[in-house]
């Protein structure tokens, strides 16, 4: 089925599949996946059918045995506001949110930092941790279960992965503040939550990574497979190497990133 035109090209579903293929992703892996669909082209069909069409693809290529993750990130706890896990719209884009609503999809406790996940090992993905990046987050889960991250439409942005690396290696340029307020869960029940965000230190000169250093990192191990596709591309990046390696680098220079 055709649901995309980029330029003079249209693409079809399987087009979509093969490309997906192209970048790695194997059938019962765990993926991450981070978009910016409007790069891609021109939808040929209602906005529903296309993110449809996306994600159904995504679940014929992993199979049963796979797990889809996609970003649901709010920020409104940090402003004191509290996080209801049903109705709080991800702003992680269009795709996200389709995907958070959708039957079968479970969504983590951490009240900025969230995921929606579906697949096998989905359960896997909800323990709480005290910080939101720390031991047992979804970042550490799926470097543990060798997933990958996928960018969708970029290679520009989708690097939060980083975030979870600058903690684990406690660069001196963040430090942990405490945010504290209400979580409704799934049954509209309210219980407090307190998170550790280890968050930029704004008095330092630099305290913001540099993504074309990160992906030099990715690059020189050879850990960022990229493929056109429409408009833009799909990059798929192993989770566990992209953590050894750039945690390699910071324990040279903490400040290589920046």
């Amino acid at each position: 089925m055709n649901f995309l035109q980029a330029k003079d090209k249209i693409y079809s579903k399987k087009d979509f599949y093969e490309a997906l293929k192209s970048v790695g992703i194997e059938r019962g892996e765990c993926i991450c996946v981070h978009t910016e669909l409007f790069n891609l082209g021109i939808a040929l069909v209602g906005r529903e059918e296309f993110l449809g069409i996306l994600l159904e693809v995504f679940k014929e290529l992993l199979g049963e045995n796979g797990t889809l993750i996609m970003p649901t990130f709010t920020y409104d706890f940090c402003k004191d506001r509290d996080f209801d896990k049903k109705n709080h719209k991800s702003t992680m884009g269009v795709l996200t949110e389709f995907f958070r609503l959708q039957e079968g999809v479970l969504r983590s406790d951490d009240p900025i930092y969230s995921f929606a996940i579906w697949g096998k090992d989905k359960r896997d993905f909800l323990s709480p941790t005290p910080t939101c990046f720390s031991e047992n987050c979804v970042y550490d889960i799926l470097a543990k279960k060798g997933g990958k991250i996928v960018l969708l439409g970029t290679d520009k942005v989708g690097y939060t992965f980083t975030h979870f690396i600058e903690e684990r290696a406690r660069v001196s340029y963040r430090y942990y503040k405490e945010f504290s307020g209400k979580i409704i869960d799934e049954r509209g029940l309210v219980r407090e939550k307190s998170i550790q965000f280890y968050v930029r230190d704004l008095k330092q000169e630099k305290s913001i990574f540099s993504v074309p250093k990160q992906v030099d990192i990715l690059k020189a191990n050879h850990n960022f497979r990229r493929e056109s596709f429409a408009n833009a591309c799909i990059v798929s990046i192993k989770a566990k190497a992209y953590l050894k390696d750039t945690l390699s680098i910071l324990a040279q220079n903490e400040k290589a990133l920046l």
